[in-house]
């Protein structure tokens, strides 16, 4: 194998390490985005099936409450996801430009090709950002769920 093949694929190795740790992030916020979906339907199954008298009232609060997070969460899951997906889009770009830019005798600037990775990261960053602020308000469904028996100690 000649000199230059070898520097393409040892070049191309880094976008397709980010290709592969994007898609095991994406595959944990998948798992969680149907847990989450879960936990919504089974919200809605109990609120419908409490009763609407005054000994309900307050769980039926606490579940609407926990709905909105939920709902927000959800949308926060969803954008991370979204983001991911563009990162894994940059990051195989990026190793096709790397392979044009041998091949095709600079038919590509280089300086795309990086742009394209540094795009692939910064999503990258975007979809952690929106998973810290679900988690963050993964606290408050819990807070919402123990505040009754906290006030009972």
């Amino acid at each position: 194998m000649e000199l230059q093949s070898l520097q393409v694929i040892s070049s191309a190795i880094a976008p397709v390490v980010m290709v592969s740790a994007s898609g095991l992030l994406f595959m944990g916020v998948q798992a969680k985005n149907l847990h989450l979906s879960d936990r919504m339907r089974a919200l809605m199954t109990e609120y419908r099936s409490l009763g609407t008298d005054l000994a309900h009232q307050e769980r039926r609060e606490q579940i609407v409450a926990q709905l909105v997070l939920f709902t927000k969460r959800l949308w926060l899951s969803q954008r991370a996801l979204e983001f991911l997906y563009f990162a894994v889009f940059c990051f195989v770009m990026t190793s096709l430009f790397l392979a044009w830019e041998s091949f095709m005798a600079q038919l590509v600037p280089p300086t795309i090709t990086a742009t394209i990775f540094v795009l692939g990261v910064s999503f990258l960053l975007l979809a952690l950002l929106f998973e810290f602020l679900e988690l963050r308000t993964g606290l408050k469904t819990i807070d919402i769920e123990i505040a009754e028996a906290l006030r009972q100690r």
